[in-house]
Order: structure tokens, then C-alpha cells, then sequence
């Protein structure tokens, strides 16, 4: 039985995700269309990344289905 929980993503990651950007992930996160927090990395003096619930993401596609759909390259055979 699969596990409920997940990880949270990255901004990176839920950019290839929902194949946009970064840029428009932290977008919607400014937004509050999708949720996260911030992690202090403690080695790295004033760097962090954005982790985003997994939850929202599902949220967001389920939001605007069109907009998510993944394409897919059309083989053109000539």
C-alpha cells in the first residue's frame, strides 16, 4: 500500500512537475495558490530554498487542468 505522505518539493521540482518555471512557481506561491515554508540550509549563512506541499500542487491541478496538462511531442514522420 502506498504511503500517503510525501515530500515536499522543491521550487525547482515542482516547476518540472507542472513543467513551468521556477520563476512562475514563486509566483504562485506569492500568490498563496500554493502553500510552502522555508528551510534555512545552517552550513550556508543567509541561504534557504522554498519547500511546496505536495497537497497544493494536486490542489492547483485539479484548479486549472488545462493549464497543467503535460504535452507531449508529436512524433512528425516525414
Amino acid at each position: 500500500m502506498r504511503s500517503r505522505k510525501k515530500n515536499w518539493l522543491t521550487v525547482q521540482q515542482t516547476a518540472a512537475e507542472l513543467d513551468s518555471t521556477s520563476a512562475e512557481v514563486c509566483r504562485l506561491l506569492k500568490l498563496r495558490r500554493l502553500t510552502g515554508k522555508k528551510q534555512k540550509d545552517p552550513r550556508r549563512a543567509g541561504k534557504a530554498q522554498w519547500l511546496v506541499n505536495p497537497v497544493s500542487i494536486a490542489a492547483e491541478r485539479r484548479r486549472h487542468p488545462e493549464r497543467w496538462r503535460k504535452v507531449r511531442p508529436r512524433l512528425m514522420l516525414y
